[in-house]
């Protein structure tokens, strides 16, 4: 089997327990998988939406598939920190005060991230200092130096502003972290928050729609969604 199989992660999860699902629908008899298996990027437990598993010779395109842009639908939680910069850390609410955000505040702050920016890779992050992932040295209360890199964003938009929440939709490169996108986005407002949900809707141009659900591997349905 050869291909690339578009699947929507739900919240909760990891990607490799996806994969994991997959192996464990496909190959209940005895004897090993008869080919390879990957992914083109890995999503959050927290996050939802577009995972692309690679099926057999679709793996050797793992690097290609990685450098696709990618969409995400976002929702910040205002006056609140988190160690992660997403609701899964250590939530600490910061009595902040600030003017009432309207789009036009927002689209002007908003427009000074698009384009190529350099972004601080997070202390929660899997990039490795000594081939130590960087959480692991922060849930250790190890002091890391700070590391930035340069990331594009193609497209930020603000889609709906609601009390202390702000969603938006963002197209990047790869490698860009939104959570921490969000986090900057609001300090330049000198607004304290952290990211609450966050949907991966597109990869290059496979989309959320266009998605089989992890029931379909039981029933071979997702043989249909192979590309």
């Amino acid at each position: 089997m050869d291909g690339i199989l578009p699947i929507y992660k739900p919240v909760g999860i990891t990607s490799f327990d996806v994969i994991r699902e997959f192996k464990r629908a496909q190959f209940t008899g005895p004897g090993p998988v008869k080919y390879k298996i990957g992914h083109g990027g890995t999503l959050d437990p927290f996050a939802n939406g577009v995972l692309l598993l690679l099926l057999g010779k679709a793996t050797k395109k793992m690097n290609e598939l990685s450098e696709l842009p990618k969409t995400y639908h976002a929702t910040a939680v205002l006056g609140a920190r988190s160690d992660t910069l997403d609701r899964t850390g250590t939530i600490k609410e910061i009595p902040d005060v600030w003017d009432p955000l309207t789009p036009g505040i927002l689209g002007e702050i908003t427009g000074k991230f698009v384009g190529e920016i350099e972004q601080e890779i997070p202390d929660y992050s899997a990039t490795k200092i000594n081939g130590v992932p960087r959480y692991k040295l922060a849930r250790e209360g190890e002091v890391m130096t700070k590391k930035s890199k340069v990331v594009t964003v193609h497209a930020l938009t603000i889609d709906e502003i609601a009390d202390a929440q702000v969603s938006f939709t963002a197209t990047v490169s790869s490698g860009t972290y939104i959570r921490q996108l969000s986090y900057d986005i609001f300090k330049s407002l000198n607004i304290e928050s952290y990211l609450e949900t966050l949907t991966r809707t597109q990869i290059g141009d496979f989309s959320i729609e266009k998605c089989c659900q992890i029931s379909d591997l039981k029933d071979q349905n997702w043989l249909k969604y192979i590309r």
